[in-house]
């Protein structure tokens, strides 16, 4: 009974591990997008949109990553895309035309 209580424990902790993992690597990334489209008055749709497609392509990497033969230490490698949003607002200037313009309604 009591290693059924000990593998519970252990369990319910890897998934929270991995669920908090998940979420820095998808909703962290985005709201940083979000708020530095925001405060360069880029359009925070394109940009939020933009952060959610860099996250799903680094998920797929560090999937593709895990399941071939390749060590496990290039998986950070892999979710450096979810990373490119919130990079590439801090590299551009205020008013760039990539940058896109927030409408009246947003």
């Amino acid at each position: 009974m009591l290693d059924l209580l000990a593998v519970t424990a252990a369990f319910t902790a890897l998934v929270a591990a991995g669920l908090a993992l998940l979420a820095a690597v998808t909703l962290v990334p985005f709201v940083v997008t979000l708020q530095l489209a925001d405060a360069r008055r880029f359009s925070p749709t394109r940009w939020g949109a933009a952060s959610l497609a860099g996250s799903v392509l680094g998920l797929a990497l560090a999937l593709l990553i895990v399941r071939s033969d390749r060590p496990t230490a290039l998986v950070a490698v892999g979710l450096l895309p979810a990373l490119a949003g919130p990079a590439l607002l801090k590299l551009l200037p205020t008013g760039a035309p990539l940058g896109g313009r927030a409408g009246r309604h947003q």
